[in-house]
């Protein structure tokens, strides 16, 4: 797709391609997700987002724990697809 190969492979069925510090592509092996989209989106404040998203009647899964202080929660819409919020205090 960017005419070079991933630029890691973090576990089997998943490849990344880095496009900027902050952006990348991952394309994975999914097959219950065919024909639905995964979209990742990095907030600031996973709380403070979450609590916005509420108040438009708008509500995500319960939020996870992730490595290094990263944590995440999703939303799915009415035809499956997912986006993941994501904070990570690492990052800043």
């Amino acid at each position: 797709m960017f005419g070079r190969p991933a630029d890691t492979r973090p576990m089997d069925g998943l490849a990344d391609w880095h496009i900027s510090p902050d952006a990348w592509l991952q394309v994975f092996r999914s097959p219950e997700q065919a024909g639905g989209a995964l979209v990742n989106l990095v907030v600031d404040d996973l709380d403070r987002t979450l609590a916005e998203l509420g108040g438009r009647g708008i509500t995500a899964g319960e939020t996870q724990p992730g490595a290094r202080g990263v944590r995440f929660a999703a939303v799915h819409d009415p035809d499956g697809n997912r986006v993941t919020l994501i904070e990570n205090p690492v990052a800043d």
